[in-house]
């Protein structure tokens, strides 16, 4: 499924290009491997290829288009239930999207320039940020992980600056 030079998400380790494959002996058992160089000088790791569609490894995103329209949307305005608010962030976290990752992002972003965040969603906004610097670091090869934080924060300040439109209601649609 995925062959050398690909660049891949993996739920746990995060964003990295797979740099090889090697066979290995694994309790008596001859597997292939995917070698996978993680972004951020974080090292390698090894996924067996036969449970590498099992383990929700997806593809990254090829460019940055999917996040801009995601930022260029009105934020939803969060639920005044920190509970609320904080499960609906969790479920788009969850799901290790970008689109929807982005979204939370946003919209968590755009709570703490008009309210307050909890300590619990500025720990959410910080592990967001992280996954979506490093998924942009790994698709723009001439960008560090530092370099890709940043060009995500002007990106949000961008969105904070232009709104489109006052943020509607938590669960209704956007256009």
């Amino acid at each position: 499924m995925y062959s050398r030079g690909d660049q891949i998400i993996h739920p746990r380790y995060g964003a990295g290009t797979i740099v090889g494959k090697k066979k290995m002996t694994y309790m008596g058992k001859l597997r292939n491997y995917h070698i996978v160089e993680l972004v951020g000088d974080r090292g390698e790791v090894m996924i067996p290829v036969e449970v590498a569609t099992d383990m929700n490894i997806r593809p990254a995103i090829e460019d940055l288009s999917v996040i801009e329209e995601v930022f260029a949307m009105p934020p939803l305005e969060l639920s005044d239930d920190y509970r609320s608010r904080q499960a609906t962030i969790q479920k788009q976290i969850q799901t290790r999207e970008p689109e929807a990752m982005a979204m939370a992002l946003r919209d968590l972003f755009w709570r703490e320039q008009t309210d307050k965040l909890t300590s619990v969603e500025l720990k959410m906004k910080s592990s967001l940020m992280k996954m979506l610097s490093h998924e942009i670091a790994v698709i723009c090869a001439d960008m560090t992980v530092e370099q890709a934080n940043s060009h995500l924060t002007e990106m949000l300040y961008r969105t904070v600056q232009e709104p489109n439109d006052a943020p509607p209601e938590e669960g209704t649609e956007s256009l």
